[in-house]
């Protein structure tokens, strides 16, 4: 019987035990659920070792868990660089790193515009703005200088009205609307016309035209519709003129005599041809030494025109200094008046073997096809604006103004004017104009010169 009670106490013990063991695994089971609820009510920390460790953080031994906490998170933090590193290690060798770098580079371009975007609104701010100004520092320098134009061209262009500046007439001038309507249209160009010889070199008085080594001539135009009159006062300087050599010095006076020349500068003032051409010179020599390039002088002037018949253009003139023609102005084949015919060289042929220069004019194809074929054609104010373009002149008329002077049928209207009447008129107002001022050294005033420093306009060799 004891036996058997000790058994059945066993038992008892061992269902009690069962008993009480079995709520043990229940709590064990739904352990995730009961881990929410532990967050709430906080008893279920001692129920196991990995449990603590998750829930101590939370409430349990709290400044512990601090420590933990930074060490967990030194810890995890360490690892974490260390794992970067091993995975951009392996990815470094990798091919997947040019990607990466591809990938950091225009990560790194956006980010270098979001700087420059930066840099623009604040460092180039100020750049900005002094690029506004250098940018408004000239403008307001080329308003001024068109400020400062108008000033001056408006006056000029409400005096002159000068429509042909744009074909290189002369301003300066006054002109007059009804003027030109009575100009007959075959008058091509008019203005003034200079004429200069320079001496040989280290001559200083010449004698002779034997002592001369060139001459030439400077043609000023003027608007079709200029007048001059006692108003006028001395012409603008800073025309633009044409000078035109030549190599023969004298001018021809029959239709036997013909001499060639050529545009040696065109579209320049006189003061630019007073400066690189008119002046003298100086140079040295191996031989003999020192040599003396005199200044050229000038010897006449007077009014021109260009004309144009059906076979032939014409340039006449009609002198107006000196007041006297004298024996140089004879010599170089000028007289009181006269005129020339003048024909224009096509480029495209050779000229003689006396005429011929090194470089050809740079004329336009528009030009050049109104040559055609032939060598030479009637010269046009066009063909003489270019350097190195050649003429000949032939000489027409002395004292009188010869065919320059008349218009043929269809060259002008009823109301127009004959070419050599409106050469004439000019001619007047010209010395009308040279009266009111300073006589023959008027010349000097319209090249732009002292007449202090220079001699009376000769008209013999003995008087300079």
């Amino acid at each position: 019987m004891a036996a058997t009670r000790t058994s059945t106490r066993q038992a008892a013990q061992k269902a009690k035990e069962a008993i009480a063991a079995a709520p043990d695994v229940k709590s064990r089971g739904p352990a995730g659920a009961k881990r929410k609820e532990t967050t709430d009510k906080g008893p279920a920390p001692k129920k196991g070792k990995k449990e603590d460790d998750k829930v101590k953080p939370e409430k349990d031994q709290q400044p512990a868990t601090e420590d933990e906490v930074k060490t967990t998170e030194e810890r995890a933090e360490e690892p974490e660089k260390p794992e970067s590193k091993p995975e951009e290690a392996p990815e470094k060798p990798a091919e997947k790193e040019e990607p990466q770098k591809t990938d950091e580079e225009p990560a790194a371009a956006p980010s270098e515009p979001a700087d420059k975007a930066e840099d623009k609104q604040k460092p180039n701010e100020p750049e900005e703005k002094p690029e506004q100004n250098v940018e408004q520092k000239p403008e307001e320098k080329s308003e001024e200088k068109r400020d400062a134009e108008p000033d001056t061209k408006p006056e000029e262009k409400s005096e002159e009205k000068p429509a042909p500046a744009a074909d290189g007439a002369e301003t300066g001038v006054k002109t007059s609307q009804e003027r030109e309507e009575k100009v007959a249209s075959n008058v091509l160009e008019k203005g003034i016309v200079y004429f200069f010889y320079r001496p040989r070199v280290n001559v200083t008085d010449p004698q002779s035209v034997s002592d001369v080594a060139r001459s030439f001539l400077v043609l000023r135009p003027t608007p079709i519709g200029a007048t001059l009159n006692q108003q006028q006062g001395s012409v603008e300087p800073g025309a633009k003129c044409r000078l035109l050599m030549l190599p023969k010095k004298k001018f021809p006076t029959s239709g036997k005599e013909r001499d060639m020349g050529f545009v040696e500068k065109a579209g320049h003032s006189m003061k630019s041809l007073q400066e690189s051409f008119i002046a003298g010179d100086t140079y040295e020599t191996s031989t003999r030494g020192e040599r003396t390039v005199p200044e050229a002088r000038p010897f006449a002037e007077g009014v021109y025109a260009i004309t144009s018949t059906t076979r032939a253009s014409h340039l006449a003139y009609i002198l107006t200094i000196p007041e006297t023609i004298g024996s140089i102005q004879e010599d170089f084949g000028l007289h009181s008046r006269g005129s020339w015919v003048i024909q224009s060289k096509n480029p495209k042929y050779p000229g003689p073997s006396y005429a011929q220069i090194q470089k050809d004019p740079e004329y336009p194809e528009s030009i050049r096809e109104k040559f055609g074929d032939y060598r030479w054609v009637p010269l046009r104010p066009e063909f003489i604006d270019y350097p190195n373009a050649q003429f000949l002149m032939i000489g027409e008329a002395i004292d009188d103004l010869g065919k320059a002077a008349t218009a043929e049928e269809g060259d002008k209207q009823a109301n127009e004017a004959q070419p050599g009447e409106e050469l004439e008129k000019l001619g007047q107002e010209n010395e009308e104009r040279i009266e009111a001022l300073r006589g023959d050294d008027t010349i000097y005033e319209d090249l732009g010169l002292d007449a202090k420093n220079y001699p009376k306009v000769p008209t013999t060799w003995n008087s300079e």
